[in-house]
């Protein structure tokens, strides 16, 4: 095994720990009959809406990802668009490995030709997009949280939630004002290149206007999808309440320290709603069966990435090896 190799699954295992420890902390503070009860509630009426809901989402995100490629003069189909970002869905989400969601999307879309900056920043700029948008929502969402929650404590948490996310953002932007000597170094230049990238995207009202927008609707739809479970599980909360708490745990849920962001994301949902007097099991619930339909979105993710007769996996690493392997030959 690679020194490469070797990382990849260190990184795999430190998550799938964190992911597990993160679960059990929650689950012992759960009476499981309860949660049984809350699961037994969701009707199939609602899975399918709540399905519904978040595969609309996630065709939005595609047709944002397309529309973030024009930064490179490079025009996605739209089938193709929404297939790749589904096969990336179904390795983000529904299985789980070393090779991440985005690194499928930058390879397919690296083996349609499109030079590897190209594909590598297009998917980082539309993750960046997506970011951006969660934290104008959570920006938002500041003076009801004032309204709904008397906790200052918490209050400095979702505000500490929000500047990081924007100082991250910020970070990312100043990168491309870096002197060019730093440029001689691989990640560095990469990263300035990014940021150039995330400049262009956000001065370009033809194509910031659209990326944000369908963002917003996106994360929109999500919060409703959460609403509708709650509804059923018996959560004394309005829509309203899922707006202002939802993008703050989704937020949270982004930290790269966890498996699909399991256990983060419920930890945080718990605590969260738990700041509106949401009881902690049926809670629990809510944030399990809402990962549980993200999974299940990404199946047919899967079934598009098996029809594909191109099966190899490949990381932005690996890609950028056989670029190079590519120019030597």
């Amino acid at each position: 095994m690679s020194k490469t190799s070797l990382k990849k699954w260190l990184l795999f295992t430190v998550k799938a720990a964190v992911t597990i420890i993160l679960i059990w902390l929650v689950l012992r503070k759960v009476d499981m009959a309860d949660m049984k009860r809350h699961f037994a509630a969701i009707g199939f009426d609602t899975v399918f809406f709540a399905l519904a809901l978040l595969a609309a989402q996630s065709v939005l995100a595609a047709i944002r990802w397309r529309i973030v490629m024009r930064l490179f003069d490079r025009v996605l189909a739209f089938a193709i668009s929404v297939r790749i970002y589904f096969e990336g869905l179904f390795f983000n989400q529904a299985l789980p490995s070393t090779v991440g969601g985005d690194g499928i999307r930058i390879y397919r879309v690296y083996r349609l030709g499109l030079p590897f900056g190209a594909a590598f920043n297009g998917v980082l700029l539309d993750r960046v997009a997506g970011f951006i948008s969660l934290i104008l929502l959570v920006a938002a969402a500041q003076p009801l949280l004032r309204q709904r929650i008397d906790n200052e404590q918490a209050l400095l948490a979702f505000m500490g939630i929000m500047l990081l996310g924007l100082s991250a953002i910020i970070a990312l932007l100043a990168l491309a004002s870096l002197p060019d000597s730093l440029g001689r170094w691989r990640v560095v230049r990469g990263m300035m290149k990014l940021s150039l990238g995330g400049r262009e995207m956000l001065k370009s009202i033809r194509i910031a206007a659209p990326v944000l927008g369908y963002s917003l609707v996106g994360h929109a739809l999500m919060v409703f999808a959460v609403y509708l479970i709650a509804m059923d599980i018996g959560l004394a909360v309005s829509f309203v309440d899922c707006l202002i708490i939802v993008p703050s745990v989704m937020l949270v849920a982004t930290i790269p320290i966890s498996i699909a962001g399991w256990g983060v994301r419920e930890s945080a949902m718990v605590t969260a709603f738990g700041l509106l007097g949401a009881p902690t099991d049926a809670v629990a619930a809510l944030s399990v069966a809402f990962g549980l339909c993200l999974i299940a979105v990404g199946l047919p993710g899967g079934i598009l990435w098996f029809l594909n007769p191109d099966h190899h996996v490949a990381d932005a690493a690996e890609i950028a090896e056989m670029q190079e392997k590519n120019r030597a030959e």
